[in-house]
């Protein structure tokens, strides 16, 4: 069997060939590394201050000269201000309107461990709008690793340690639910225990599902293969 050519792959169509289900899983993946990378990214971009900050204490407490960098963040924070941030806080329990803590609450909010606001990011637990959690998530469009709910739910999962091909975790619930094992009135799974009114999964493929998934993730349409 060969791949559909571009004129075979009309999303109407689609449901009428049969799924290679080693091609959906690679593509499947790939999608789950793009998340995963914007996921590392946003924490990265957020939280190395905060970690150079902890660093250079760290080293003044070892009697070694940290001055040069303490200058320099004392005066990032007086040209934060001066550009009209003065609700920014970081505490190990934040409450601000731009807060980052252990754990922390606020419009914009950062919690290494937990985090609720309108935009969130937990490394832990996140609930928000829009909400980006290491473990669970909640929120309106919800990102995370395991037990994911949202109107927009997406779980990446883990790979299982020494197992080749083997995940585990990444349960999302939502109406639009994509995840290892994806629960929803729209569900996109990875394996075969994913539930939905309409499925996109080795299990089922209904024509609803496949017109939404594959308007979004155009490369699960070389998942499609025609009769030989």
């Amino acid at each position: 069997m060969s791949k559909i050519s571009k004129d075979q792959t009309k999303t109407e169509a689609l449901h009428n060939y049969p799924l290679d289900v080693e091609i959906f899983r690679k593509v499947f993946n790939g999608y789950v590394q793009r998340f995963k990378t914007i996921f590392f990214t946003v924490v990265f971009l957020i939280c190395a201050p905060f970690v150079a900050y902890a660093i250079a204490w760290y080293l003044g407490e070892a009697k070694v000269d940290t001055t040069g960098f303490f200058d320099l963040w004392h005066a990032t924070g007086t040209l934060l201000l001066d550009w009209g941030f003065p609700y920014i806080n970081y505490r190990p329990i934040s409450l601000e309107m731009i807060s980052h803590g252990l754990l922390s609450f606020g419009v914009i909010s950062i919690g290494f461990h937990v985090s609720c606001g309108v935009i969130s990011v937990g490394g832990l637990v996140s609930c928000g709008v829009i909400s980006i959690g290491g473990l669970s998530s909640f929120g309106v469009i919800a990102l995370g690793g395991n037990n994911v709910y949202g109107l927009v739910a997406i779980a990446t999962g883990n790979k299982k340690p020494f197992e080749k091909g083997v995940y585990m975790n990444g349960k999302a619930f939502g109406v639009i639910a994509i995840g290892r094992h994806a629960r929803g009135v729209y569900s996109l799974s990875y394996g075969e225990e994913g539930e939905g009114i309409y499925q996109f999964s080795p299990k089922r493929q209904d024509p609803e599902a496949i017109a939404l998934f594959t308007r979004w993730y155009k490369k699960f349409k070389g998942a499609f293969v025609p009769p030989s």
